[in-house]
């Protein structure tokens, strides 16, 4: 498995997000939306979906919610 495909659909890329209310860095799956946070260890199960992760934090469910990472 390559280092930037995504452990739990084996089919997307994981690229670095910052969260843009909160300053948090965190991984994405370009595919399943998959999210693993800053401390987490890949591979391993995911955090949460996108969709989890902004909804917990009182967020928008907007992409712009979020800024890619070099």
């Amino acid at each position: 498995m390559n280092p930037d495909e995504c452990p739990m659909c084996d089919a997307g890329v994981i690229a670095r997000y910052r969260v843009n209310a909160t300053g948090e860095s965190i991984q994405v799956c370009d595919e399943c939306d998959s999210v693993w946070e800053e401390t987490d260890e890949l591979p391993g199960p995911a955090t949460a979906t996108v969709e989890q992760f902004l909804t917990v934090r009182g967020l928008p469910l907007l992409w712009s919610q979020l800024s890619a990472l070099a």
